[in-house]
């Protein structure tokens, strides 16, 4: 930097001794041209090395200098291999439902709740009644005294084998059997021993029908289920309910080691989402507010909003997500370049048409273009269900790119006029004052 300006530095003061001698080789117009020239050349080659300057400017090391101090690296050239798919009156079809899993495709239980059987752990009580005074369990000194005939048994707990025992019955198998079926296994034990036996099973303590909820819910705990049956939104509601809105709110329930994740708006919309919670099932409520990525040349990047947008609701369209951005830039964009960046399952991609033999694993990088020059772009974005994590990109026209390299040439070239104009100056000083 030093070296191109002191030449520049030495041509000024000897230009200006020049004048100071009273040369008229500096008033010719050729020899004033080629200074001009000299300079403006002079000038144009100090801009070009300014970048290469330490002391400029920056937010960070250079992307050369993390490069060459690197001890280890690891570089690759190769092209993150993807699928594209223009959207269009043939593909539509497919990507115009929206992507929602539900508790009850997942879990197609008819019945209308969940039947009661006791387990381990479960703490029972067994009444036992007889025909007539004088039998087994009520002596004919107490029938006076014990109107019905009949005995309540100490409380009895299911054990780890799953058994109660009754007297004169025996181990009595309890555990995942219904309290009519335990009724009827004690009748059947005692029939030959009681007169007339019946039997009553009710349950005392419950520790084995439970479901855990967890997550973003005010009193997160292990709840009783009760004996008439309870739904998801009973359940939720009896740990407090969940912390944030239900559009923000999604319910994780576990059963018989599988997972469903669906939104608590949903649930709430939809009646059959609402499912009768089984024994042991685990619900994790977690706060994540569905959002897409917008980028490229929309208004909300010109005004500097933030990039990320929040759907607002539960399923969003390309058209709207557009809308949400502030629309497309007119001085920028290009309509017919419209792009939605996702990874996509195969087996839809293979319903699209789209030849998946090439892609090793079963999420495939996927980009769809949209046309919204062709008027009929604008229906099919209407019809385009975006999803979570989705990133839409709108590239720049092609004219952009020349009014760019337009612009940085008139700044150069006035920077250097500029500049041109303050050697002048200064020569003109520099010559008034000696």
């Amino acid at each position: 930097m030093k070296a191109l300006i002191n030449p520049l530095g030495a041509r000024m003061a000897r230009s200006g001794a020049g004048s100071a001698t009273g040369s008229n080789a500096a008033s010719l117009p050729g020899f004033r041209g080629i200074c001009r020239s000299s300079r403006s050349l002079a000038l144009v080659a100090l801009l070009a090395l300014l970048p290469a300057c330490s002391f400029l400017p920056g937010t960070g090391p250079t992307s050369d200098a993390v490069s060459d101090n690197a001890t280890a690296s690891v570089r690759s050239s190769t092209a993150l291999p993807y699928a594209l798919v223009d959207v269009s009156p043939e593909t539509i079809g497919f990507l115009s439902q929206p992507n929602l899993v539900t508790f009850q495709g997942v879990f197609p239980d008819k019945r209308p709740k969940p039947v009661q059987v006791a387990g381990i752990g479960d703490v029972l009580n067994v009444s036992i009644f007889e025909a007539a005074p004088g039998g087994l369990f009520t002596p004919p000194t107490a029938a006076g005294a014990r109107p019905g005939n009949f005995v309540d048994l100490p409380a009895q707990a299911v054990d780890q084998q799953g058994n109660i025992r009754v007297p004169y019955a025996g181990e009595i198998a309890a555990a995942g059997r219904t309290l009519p079926q335990i009724e009827q296994e004690i009748v059947f034990r005692l029939q030959k021993r009681a007169l007339e036996p019946q039997v009553v099973v009710s349950l005392n303590q419950q520790h084995s029908s439970v479901v855990s909820v967890l997550g973003d819910v005010n009193t997160p705990g292990v709840l009783a289920l009760n004996s008439v049956g309870e739904r998801l939104l009973a359940v939720i509601a009896r740990a407090g309910g969940p912390k944030h809105e239900a559009i923000e709110s999604y319910v994780t329930l576990q059963r018989d080691g599988r997972r469903v994740r669906v939104l608590l708006a949903r649930v709430v919309q939809d009646p059959r989402e609402n499912i009768f919670i089984r024994p042991n099932d685990v619900v994790y409520i977690t706060r994540e507010s569905p959002t897409f990525t917008a980028l490229g040349a929309l208004n909300q990047n010109v005004f500097g909003f933030n990039s990320e947008i929040s759907f607002d609701t539960e399923t969003l369209t390309l058209a709207q997500a557009i809308g949400k951005a502030g629309g497309l830039n007119d001085q920028q964009s290009d309509p017919a370049e419209v792009f939605l960046y996702r990874y996509e399952e195969r087996p839809l991609l293979q319903k699209l048409g789209v030849d998946t033999s090439r892609f090793v694993y079963d999420r495939i990088p996927t980009i769809y273009h949209v046309n919204l020059r062709d008027p009929s772009g604008m229906l099919l974005a209407s019809g385009f269900q975006m999803r979570s994590k989705d990133v839409m990109y709108v590239a720049n026209a092609k004219v952009v790119d020349y009014y760019k390299l337009l612009t940085l040439i008139n700044n150069t070239a006035a920077t250097t006029s500029n500049t041109a104009a303050a050697v002048t100056n200064v020569n003109t000083a520099t010559k008034t004052r000696w």
